[in-house]
């Protein structure tokens, strides 16, 4: 019988195949204690574990052609290994408990598992998975098991675990793995990034597929919408073989755009950016050939590490970003995180709300060496390519004049200390909170360029959290009070002549695209994965619809809205 099953959507795609489950590896831990006489061998053994996992990932790091970022993660790995904490306190468990070294292994990794679970911080739950893959590759040294289960070279199969491990998910890309699903995981684990660069379809948070799924059941996984399927029955499996063959041959088609301008039928210029979100998503928007990047977020600098970023860090990131895009512009987010994100790397209180909390720019101000940091490194990195700085959570022009007096700031140290950089680098205002649009005509004067930030913008717009699927029904990207904050702050910025851009999902979104093109709009930043659609769209746009669009009235009723864009404007995006 068939059954669905929603998780989270790893990374986008299509995929169908047969279940393969791999139970959780449980090894015969004698609880047995060892003589005073055996202290010394087991702490020997121990030592060689060690070793031995050590040169492991030191063959894998030197060896795979994985990139650098994704290399970090084994890194962290190696410091685990190398802990000079971690190591005494198993040594201890074998010298003052008479643990054998496998026993203390499995005691010490435990005990620090469970405080990262016990601790309410996100960084220290994501970190669990590393320290348990750790420990079980000692154990499974210690008592000379095989480390993991074999994993067959068939791209059709689809692998079923409780949990993945990093180590996991590189044995799945090199074996030529295509999905996988697992019950525990999130979307911004170190798995989830590796994930994402290996190109593998993925669900996780999948509680009780284990005993849901059997092996040999057909499974499709969507990546898209993150939906398990089941032993789809005769109709569903044809409707998931003819949206997977409409996928590929629809790529085809829209790759052919590569080549075209983006432009309306009508002749206007409008540009397609990229969103980005990790360096290893570089080389694939460099292919596409689009306008530049026109988000690119800085938060995972700051996640998933044991400490901040250095300026020389982020300047290498930066450049490395920009001289691939010359002459193409990137702007560049500064960080978009709160205390929630980084309290176990600052000493800062917990918030019970901290998305209306100290985060974006407020938390930048409340911490300037932070945030003076981040902005050196872009000013550093800035002659390698055309960057612009865009802050996020601005509230009015008083928090855009504080920021940006930061900068000036960091360019004046610059001019007396001879460091090079763009004089006349741009700096921009992520438009997602309705003060902002409101006062949008005061902050273009004072700003070099809008980015509308749709998703937050919607979210405060009409007080609905997105990913609250007891008030989803309330999230209405183009509700009338979204679209005239949006049009106000466009006329605005027109007024000033600084060009605006969309940033959100609503960029991405078919059939808002024609609406925005007949708004006005001359920039739009996209997921990649949508890029051709997006050309393919606005190509198809005319005068016939910037008449329709600019006479419509957004202050009427939100069914008046819908025709518009499901009805009047469908032909523009609907082919």
């Amino acid at each position: 019988m068939m059954q669905i099953m929603h998780g989270v959507a790893v990374n986008s795609g299509l995929h169908i195949g047969t279940a393969k489950i791999i139970n959780p590896k449980s090894y015969n831990i004698t609880h047995k204690y060892i003589s005073e006489g055996q202290i010394s061998e087991e702490e020997t053994r121990f030592e060689l574990a060690l070793h031995h996992i050590e040169q492991d990932i030191l063959n894998y790091l030197n060896s795979s052609d994985i990139n650098e970022s994704d290399k970090d993660i084994f890194r962290t790995h190696m410091l685990i290994l190398q802990d000079p904490d971690i190591n005494i306190r198993v040594i201890n468990g074998i010298r003052d408990k008479l643990y054998s070294a496998a026993q203390a292994v499995y005691s010490t990794y435990e005990e620090i598992a469970k405080q990262f679970q016990d601790l309410e911080n996100e960084f220290f739950a994501l970190r669990v998975t590393d320290y348990k893959d750790i420990g079980n590759r000692l154990i499974a040294q210690l008592l000379d098991e095989v480390t993991a289960d074999v994993i067959e070279s068939d791209a059709d199969i689809v692998y079923l675990m409780r949990e993945i491990t990093p180590s996991m998910v590189t044995r799945l890309g090199k074996n030529g793995i295509k999905a996988y699903c697992a019950e525990k995981g999130s979307l911004n684990s170190h798995c989830s990034i590796l994930t994402r660069a290996l190109n593998i379809v993925a669900i996780v948070s999948l509680p009780s597929v284990m005993t849901t799924v059997r092996d040999g059941d057909l499974l499709v996984i969507d990546g898209f919408d993150g939906i398990l399927t089941i032993n789809p029955d005769s109709r569903t499996l044809d409707y998931y073989h003819q949206l997977q063959n409409k996928y590929i041959s629809k790529q085809a088609e829209l790759s052919l755009q590569r080549d075209l301008n983006s432009e309306t039928i009508s002749g206007r210029k409008i540009d397609v950016r990229a969103n980005i979100e990790l360096p290893e998503e570089l080389d694939a928007i460099v292919e596409l050939g689009c306008d530049g990047i026109g988000l690119f977020r800085t938060e995972f600098l700051y996640l998933n590490r044991d400490k901040l970023p250095s300026e020389e860090e982020q300047t290498e990131i930066y450049r490395d970003l920009l001289s691939k895009m010359a002459p193409q512009p990137v702007t560049i987010r500064t960080f978009d995180l709160g205390g929630d994100k980084l309290s176990h790397l600052l000493n800062v209180g917990k918030e019970d709300n901290p998305n209306l909390g100290n985060r974006g720019i407020r938390f930048s101000l409340a911490h300037p060496e932070l945030f003076r940091t981040q902005i050196r490194a872009i000013l550093k990195a800035s002659v390698a390519g055309s960057a612009k700085i865009m802050f996020p959570m601005v509230i009015d022009a008083a928090d855009f004049i504080a920021a940006k007096s930061i900068v000036f700031e960091c360019m004046q140290q610059f001019e007396m200390d001879e460091v090079a950089y763009d004089h006349e680098i741009p700096l921009g205002v992520m438009i997602e909170i309705p003060s902002a649009a409101l006062c949008s005509a005061d902050l273009a004067e004072v700003a070099d360029f809008f980015s509308i930030g749709t998703n937050d913008l919607v979210q405060y717009t009409l007080a609905v959290d997105r990913n609250n699927d007891a008030v989803s029904k309330y999230y209405v990207q183009h509700h009338p009070a979204v679209l005239s904050l949006i049009r106000q702050t466009l006329s605005n910025a027109k007024a000033e002549n600084i060009p605006v851009s969309i940033c959100g999902e609503m960029a991405s979104m078919p059939e808002y695209i024609p609406l925005f093109c007949g708004m006005g709009m001359r920039e739009l930043s996209v997921n990649p994965n949508r890029y051709f659609q997006v050309k393919a769209i606005i190509r198809k746009c005319d005068e016939k619809l910037d008449e329709m669009v600019q006479n419509f009235d957004f202050s009427s009723s939100l069914k008046a809205v819908e025709k518009l864009i499901f009805q009047d404007m469908k032909a523009y995006y609907d082919f």
